[in-house]
């Protein structure tokens, strides 16, 4: 467990080193574009730029760092000089643009695409996005040239605008091109890639009939990645942060216990620590959200379950290294890098990082899904080995099982019919009763392949329609006795047939010795079993003298034994015997025969 834990945080420490150097973020300065990092700024909800009230500010421009408070609208006013008109098209690339909006060159508006709520609206979602516009250059002059930008923001989330950037676009489109794919394509990749594994993990969920909680934290995952991906419903970012983090915040539990139940720990004694640091975790956001503390700053409460998830993921990394599976350590490392790419992504809205950086979440997701698919799948493969190897095996004990039954029982009763047909002063009914116990074990080895969902009941009826022709013609009533009965929760064919064959010693030991009028067998539920009587009006006998077949008898108790059953024997001269079995519903399975022999 300690190389386990090591390689667990060494991970996590390599991912948060990666994301704090922060490879992915888009360059300060693309070679051959101008950047822009003059501005002026001003806070007004007005339909133009107003003429007034402007100051003079650097780019990039982060409002929770310079005016936590302010929310609503406010224009950017961006002046460059050109010796000349560009020859060519110019691209205009801005990494960022927190929450919402439009920009215009000389008044011609760049962006109508853009959503920006009217200043008496609500601002829609504000996404990572960048902002990347080609501008043909007709649009542009000669000497002073201006680019405004009405951008909205709120003081609960982290707004703000980057520096933008003109030039070729050659020089800027590959650029773009890159952040495009890992800021807008990639979280859509997780999504379908989301839905396919929540198929998968269901699939295997039903087939295990265990691991349902994994599937639920799947689902709860892709809705957390739908609530960043699509339209808001709700007017506040606020408010739709809130929503996310409670989402969010049962992913990560769901997970933890998912993982846990991966590696069949069971403890009852974790799974109530990791419900509490949830319900804990959900107590503080809800006291912070009625405090009127809400907002995007919140995600740093779900560290702690995100830690709860790498513990979860090194019990998955030492179980991977104990049994060699490959898939599982790569699916225990990923998740792990994910969580460290996630917990970049809480620190983001304190600014404690560049106002560019990119946020790793989307992207250190993609590979635990790709894992989580590929570990599904390597599962899906070793069960159906294992099940052909169980079925092999089954089949084997089983043959091996028919074979020692017809070697004990019929084999001996065949060898006892041949010494007694060469000897020729054995009667013939003699000969004939030992071929026709013969036969009665033969059928009893057959009906006891017969087991249908645990139900004793279709087994001794059929012992009973075979009985009863044969007792009738002796003058013998058969009185049968049955009441509904539950099933057995597995009723293998070695404990059907030690069942059938107590039953049958039962019943010849009340012809052989007992010359009853009457037999009654009977069978009804008893407490947590099942109870099979079997009584005859017959002579009866003292058990204290056990004047009957002594071989017998322990031969049925042994029987009973085997498969956890209780026998009795009650009996009385003159007042007939009854034999009782009692078989618990979860004990009739029996030793199974050496398969090597």
């Amino acid at each position: 467990m300690k190389r386990a834990a090591a390689l667990a945080v060494l991970m996590l420490a390599a991912t948060l080193a990666l994301a704090w150097f922060d490879p992915m973020r888009p360059p300060s300065h693309i070679a051959g574009a101008r950047v822009l990092t003059q501005a002026q700024f001003v806070q007004s909800a007005s339909a133009a730029p107003p003429p007034q009230g402007w100051q003079d500010i650097t780019l990039p421009d982060s409002w929770r760092s310079r005016r936590p408070t302010a929310s609503g609208l406010a224009w950017y006013r961006i002046v460059f000089t050109l010796d000349a008109v560009p020859a060519t098209s110019q691209a205009l690339y801005l990494p960022r643009l927190a929450l919402a909006g439009r920009l215009w060159l000389n008044g011609a508006l760049l962006s109508p695409y853009a959503p920006l709520a009217a200043p008496d609206q609500q601002a829609v979602q504000g996404r990572d996005v960048p902002v990347y516009v080609v501008l043909p250059a007709t649009t542009f002059r000669a000497g002073r040239n201006t680019l405004t930008i009405l951008l909205r923001g709120d003081a609960q989330v982290r707004s703000g605008l980057s520096a933008p950037q003109l030039g070729p676009v050659a020089a800027i489109a590959s650029v773009w091109q890159r952040q495009q794919v890992l800021q807008v394509v990639l979280p859509y990749l997780q999504i379908i890639l989301l839905g396919t594994t929540i198929c998968l993990a269901y699939a295997y969920a039903q087939r295990r009939r265990q691991q349902l909680v994994l599937v639920l934290g799947l689902a709860v995952g892709l809705i957390a990645v739908a609530l960043d991906l699509l339209p808001a419903f709700l007017p506040s970012p606020g408010e739709r942060h809130a929503l996310r983090i409670v989402v969010f915040a049962s992913l990560l539990w769901l997970l933890s216990r998912g993982g846990l139940s991966l590696v069949n720990v069971r403890s009852a004694a974790v799974a109530r620590l990791l419900d509490a640091l949830w319900i804990v975790t959900l107590l503080v956001h809800g006291i912070l959200i009625g405090l009127g503390w809400m907002g995007d700053r919140g995600w740093i409460l779900l560290i702690p379950l995100s830690a709860a998830l790498v513990v979860a993921s090194t019990a998955l990394l030492q179980q991977a290294w104990r049994v060699r599976s490959l898939w599982q350590l790569l699916l225990a490392l990923s998740v792990i890098v994910w969580v460290g790419t996630v917990v970049q992504s809480f620190v983001l809205p304190w600014d404690w990082l560049p106002w560019d950086s990119f946020r790793y979440s989307s992207a250190g997701s993609l590979p635990c899904s790709v894992m989580l698919l590929l570990f599904l799948g390597e599962q899906f493969v070793l069960d159906r080995e294992h099940a052909a190897l169980r079925q092999r095996d089954a089949i084997a004990v089983e043959r091996a099982r028919i074979l020692q039954d017809m070697h004990d029982g019929m084999g001996a009763q065949l060898i006892t019919a041949k010494r007694l047909a060469l000897r020729p002063e054995v009667e013939r009914a003699e000969l004939v009763q030992v071929i026709d116990d013969s036969l009665q074990d033969l059928r009893l080895i057959i009906d006891s392949l017969d087991v249908a969902q645990g139900d004793v009941l279709p087994l001794l009826g059929n012992l009973r329609f075979r009985l009863q022709p044969g007792l009738a013609a002796m003058g013998i009533a058969l009185r049968w006795e049955v009441q509904p009965v539950p099933a057995f929760e597995a009723l293998s064919p070695a404990g059907a047939l030690a069942i059938l064959r107590i039953v049958q010693e039962s019943i010849n030991n009340a012809l052989r010795h007992a010359d009853p009028s009457e037999i009654s067998l009977a069978v009804m539920p008893a407490g947590d079993g099942v109870l099979i009587r079997v009584a005859d009006n017959g002579c009866g006998f003292d058990q204290g003298l056990q004047r009957r077949d002594g071989r017998g008898l322990s031969g049925m108790r042994l029987r009973a034994q085997k498969m956890g059953a209780a026998l009795s024997i009650e009996s009385a001269p003159g007042q007939g015997t009854q034999v009782c079995l009692q078989v618990p519903l979860r004990s009739v399975e029996m030793p199974q025969p050496d398969t090597d022999r």
